[in-house]
């Protein structure tokens, strides 16, 4: 597509969004990223203007936390970080910081909702009531107030809405995997894994037991390979669930 049409698709886009176009972000990547933007009438939309237009929130891990997102921990398999607001009740803000290393963060957040969507179909389509799927949306960042300028090239533009699915702790849910997990959720959980190809749904961090006793896909980025390590999950299984495990792997 010509750049002068990427101009008029943006205009157009720009009289129905609620969104006004940031000119940090090229035309045509603004283009592939809008069907993926929290919806205008969501009920907490509102809640992230205010928020974010007060300050520059991601500009570091002092300005989140000074935004109301309490102590922040980089995640170590890709510096994001995570952060929950009073005012945002049910949901989570995941985020890459102006002062991390340039990133396509843009690209990041639309393969984790592609990979949460496709789950979400899987897990329909096939009647299981045991899991469970947060929703997942991109809230572009106003373009003021913008980051210090001595960062250079390394804004962002973009974060993931994530809705809150009150996983349990990490003991809870390992000694979960040892005690709780039956043979119908490992079935169950084989033919989401083989048919949406998760590549990391595999670690009990990434699939933990909600207080609710559901599982939940949580790490939703990589999704439809085919080489799958499943043997990995039979580290954190009981060892008659190890034994199940490995004949449906084998079958």
């Amino acid at each position: 597509m010509s750049q002068f049409l990427f101009i008029i698709a943006l205009f157009l886009l720009n009289c129905l969004s609620a969104y006004p176009h940031n000119p940090n972000v090229p035309a045509e990547y603004w283009i592939q990223t809008e069907p993926y933007f929290l919806p205008k009438d969501h009920p907490i939309k509102a809640k992230l203007d205010k928020i974010f237009s007060k300050r520059r929130v991601t500009e570091s891990t002092a300005s989140f936390e000074k935004a109301g997102f309490g102590k922040v921990k980089l995640n170590p398999k890709g510096n994001l970080v995570l952060g929950r607001h009073r005012e945002l009740t049910g949901f989570l803000v995941k985020a890459f910081l102006d002062e991390q290393a340039p990133c396509c963060e843009w690209y990041n957040w639309i393969q984790r909702i592609d990979g949460a969507n496709a789950i979400r179909d899987c897990i329909k389509r096939n009647g299981f009531k045991d899991f469970v799927i947060p929703k997942k949306w991109i809230y572009p960042l106003p373009e003021k107030p913008a980051p210090d300028p001595s960062l250079g090239p390394q804004r962002k533009n973009f974060i993931l809405i994530v809705e809150d699915m009150r996983i349990s702790s990490n003991d809870a849910n390992l000694k979960a995997y040892k005690s709780k997990i039956s043979k119908k959720h490992l079935e169950q959980l084989f033919v989401i894994i083989e048919e949406v190809g998760l590549l990391d749904s595999v670690y009990p961090d990434n699939i933990p037991f909600t207080t609710k006793g559901k599982i939940a896909f949580i790490d939703t980025e990589h999704h439809h390979h085919e080489l799958i390590p499943l043997q990995i999950l039979n580290h954190f299984l009981s060892p008659s669930m190890q034994a199940y495990w490995n004949k449906l792997i084998n079958q």
